[in-house]
């Protein structure tokens, strides 16, 4: 069967992890020990800190009936977190035994039946709604920039639960159908000539200079009309030179003899290509009065409108790149037979809805067709309105699961060739499955594990993987923070938009480069090269770096290698007039080492702004701030994470003084591990390579399945970070991991659940363009 591989493997898995593990003895022996002398003093019955009494499990069986508890344990003993200070530390090796026999009563309470949980009806998001559109249509049109913006869950905003539909977003849909359907099939009669007016003072341009943008429908001749008004000294000869212009080259100079007090209009035909263009009147010379003039004469000129009438003799332009994705049937325009309409509609239906299509379903597309042809419209527009209705269909706008009627609720079975196809393409891509993923479903390839894995390494290569380190990336590392981050411009002062724009390309880049050259995942922490412009290079104090272009640099030093310390992801933690060792602290926590802190307290209070720089430095700022009872657990764990990244500045920029006060990046971890600088804590933090796996794990693997983990994932993360291992940490062993894994190929069967067949945009007719 498909996928028995992965399944049976998972089990074996579980079932060695936990053989041996679990027994009473080493229970006993080795972890009742350790809790007594590491743990019963704040965990016990009488003490139960955090309402937590470890003391109540005296034995192995008792203690693995409660798992919710022990992956809380593991978490701590992992992270270093327990015990706090100054309370005694257990060694390594007393860390490892202790772990060991909780990873394996962790397995062997793992159900017997694989649980692969489900996936709701997930509606695209904005990021995937505009990349679909384009790869189906070929339009360059971004509808979904228009759109409400997404609820986020679990870190991502493509998680399933959270994507709810809304009547304003069912009305953005249906106005977004019918541009794109417009943009997509040029089927509209020639343009009769119209006249709009650009007035200067609708502007706020009123002067010698009418600047603006127009959009030209098409390629043809236009009479741009403009005047010239304004008071003159009557019976003195004046001569000016006006210079009209699109997109900065000159169309014409007219030469203006002004010798009376009234207005002057200029009118000229020019042939313009159709798009949207820079148009520009302006005064260019306008010689001084006569010196015997009385003083305070009235001589001013200045342009009043400009008027654009057409198109005239416009030219039809060739058909777009979307018509060949529409007009499969090849026949030029008004020469379409009926069967084209049945295979423009099946072809266009298919890879929209992203799987095979019904006679029926395709029946009730082709009815729009007709519809629009009895209305007197052309085949051309009748495709269109059936285009409409492809997009607002659920179909389009969802990905929808369906279990077969006849399975048993609860049951688990193996998402279909198409659903994988879905699932793989809007993982890698964010976007529909492309031609050869379809054909891969449909012939069955999926379910050879090579010919799959084939699949996953090429859309690794494609372009179009990109996608997924923009908009990972950009959530995972907090990027699209980047540009609501707004430095303060008095103590900041080189701090642009040219400089945000290179710091997150540097971050993208070394990101991409990570995936298409297949490097250890490693490298995000100390990869010890980047890739700079001349901007950031000067930024960043490295020379020999000249022009606008990126190109790939190698690091020496700890000082800026990896992402931790590039200047995007320091500004994005960082506060817009200092640092922020919480921040930063507070984002390793959760995005590297996945042991995120909890929320603060009510009355956990804040840093006395006014002593920053004044009565010494951040640092000691927070030294005093954590000192409070309430604070001191937390930032004791965040703090000196923190503090490692104080040698650069709230833009990331290098730095050895915090204003007149040297910086001390140096710390102590709760686990015992000391530094000084970010350079060694990376070195630590690689040492930990575990942690930060099975971080990216969860992060990526949450992305990938658009829902948040439970408690019964855990032996598919598990698997995933054993394989990264064997595979020397390689990207592609990660994705590749998460593809192959139980949650990824299989569902669990529930169909009592609704699908959003049942919600409104089933039934909306498409509307008709005028």
């Amino acid at each position: 069967m498909r996928y028995r591989y992965s399944i049976l493997l998972l089990l074996a898995l579980s079932s060695s992890a936990g053989a041996g593990e679990t027994d009473g003895a080493m229970f006993d022996q080795t972890v009742r020990p350790f809790l007594a002398r590491y743990c019963l003093q704040c965990h016990s019955a009488k003490v139960r800190t955090a309402n937590l009494d470890l003391e109540a499990y005296r034995n192995a069986a008792s203690a693995t009936k409660d798992t919710a508890v022990w992956e809380q344990v593991l978490t701590k003993l992992r992270t270093g977190q327990m015990p706090p200070k100054p309370m005694p530390r257990p060694s390594a090796a007393e860390i490892a035994a202790v772990t060991r026999w909780i990873d394996g009563a962790l397995a062997a309470a793992s159900p017997a039946k694989p649980e692969p949980g489900r996936l709701t009806a997930h509606r695209l998001n904005r990021f995937e709604y505009n990349n679909t559109v384009h790869d189906l249509l070929a339009v360059d049109f971004r509808p979904a920039d228009d759109f409400p913006a997404d609820d986020s869950g679990y870190g991502f905003d493509n998680i399933g639960d959270v994507l709810s539909l809304s009547p304003v977003l069912m009305e953005k849909y249906l106005n977004a159908a019918e541009k794109i359907a417009r943009l997509a099939i040029a089927a509209d009669p020639p343009l009769k000539p119209t006249l709009e007016r650009h007035r200067a003072d609708k502007l706020d341009q009123v002067g010698p200079e009418l600047a603006l943008r127009h959009r030209f429908p098409v390629e043809g001749d236009y009479d741009l009309r403009f005047n010239l008004t304004g008071r003159r000294p009557k019976k003195v000869p004046q001569h000016l030179v006006v210079d009209l212009s699109l997109d900065g080259q000159p169309l014409r100079h007219f030469d203006v003899s002004v010798e009376e007090d009234k207005p002057r209009i200029f009118e000229e035909r020019f042939h313009i290509h159709a798009g949207e263009r820079a148009l520009k009147v302006e005064v260019i010379k306008d010689e001084p009065l006569p010196e015997t003039l009385p003083p305070n004469v009235p001589n001013q000129v200045q342009v009043d409108y400009l008027e654009i009438r057409g198109p005239y003799n416009q030219v039809a332009p060739p058909p777009p790149e979307s018509h060949k994705r529409v007009f499969v049937c090849g026949h030029a325009n008004g020469h379409h037979t009926e069967a084209c309409g049945r295979q423009i509609v099946a072809n266009l239906a298919r890879r929209a809805w992203r799987r095979p299509v019904s006679e029926r379903e395709v029946d009730q597309l082709l009815s729009f067709v007709e519809m629009a042809r009895k209305q007197g419209d052309s085949f051309e527009q009748g495709i269109r309105v059936a285009l409409q209705a492809i997009l607002v269909s659920p179909h389009f706008l969802f990905r929808i699961e369906r279990d077969p009627p006849s399975t048993e609720p609860g049951s688990v079975r193996a998402v279909s060739p198409f659903e994988m196809a879905s699932r793989l393409s809007y993982f890698l891509w964010s976007s529909m499955p492309d031609e050869e993923l379809l054909q891969a479903a449909a012939d069955g390839s999926f379910t050879d594990a090579r010919k799959l894995d084939a699949q996953v390494l090429r859309m690794l290569r494609d372009p179009r993987s990109r996608r997924l380190v923009v908009n990972f990336a950009g959530q995972w590392l907090e990027l699209r923070n980047l540009d609501s981050v707004r430095p303060d411009p008095e103590r900041f002062p080189g701090f642009d938009d040219r400089l945000r724009a290179a710091m997150r390309q540097e971050t993208i880049l070394f990101f991409d480069s990570i995936v298409r050259e297949d490097r250890s995942i490693l490298d995000f922490i100390d990869g010890p090269y980047t890739f700079l412009n001349e901007r950031l290079a000067r930024f960043y104090g490295i020379p020999g770096i000249e022009g606008d272009e990126f190109r790939r640099v190698a690091l020496t030093g700890g000082e800026r290698s990896g992402v931790l310390t590039q200047a995007s992801v320091l500004t994005v933690t960082s506060y817009p007039n200092r640092t922020s060792p919480v921040l930063r602290g507070k984002f390793l926590l959760e995005n590297i080492l996945n042991a995120p802190p909890p929320p603060p307290p009510p009355d956990a209070g804040s840093l006395d702004e006014s002593q920053v720089n004044v009565a010494g430095t951040v640092r000691e700022q927070f030294e005093k701030h954590r000192s409070q009872a309430t604070c001191a657990a937390c930032h004791a764990r965040m703090d000196p994470l923190g503090f490692a990244f104080e040698n650069y500045d709230a833009i990331g920029k290098w730095r050895t003084h915090e204003g007149r006060f040297p910086v001390d990046p140096s710390g102590v971890l709760p686990d015992g591990h000391a530094f000084r600088g970010a350079a060694e804590l990376k070195s630590i933090l690689k040492t930990q390579k575990d942690a930060f796996a099975r971080c990216l794990t969860e992060k990526m693997l949450t992305y990938a399945l658009g829902r948040g983990l439970e408690r019964y994932d855990r032996p598919a993360v598990d698997q995933i970070c054993r394989r990264m291992a064997e595979e020397e940490y390689r990207f592609s062993s990660l994705v590749l991991g998460i593809v192959h894994s139980l949650p990824f190929e299989m569902r669990r069967v529930d169909p009592g659940r609704p699908t959003p067949d049942s919600v409104a945009a089933a039934g909306h007719t498409p509307r008709r363009g005028t």
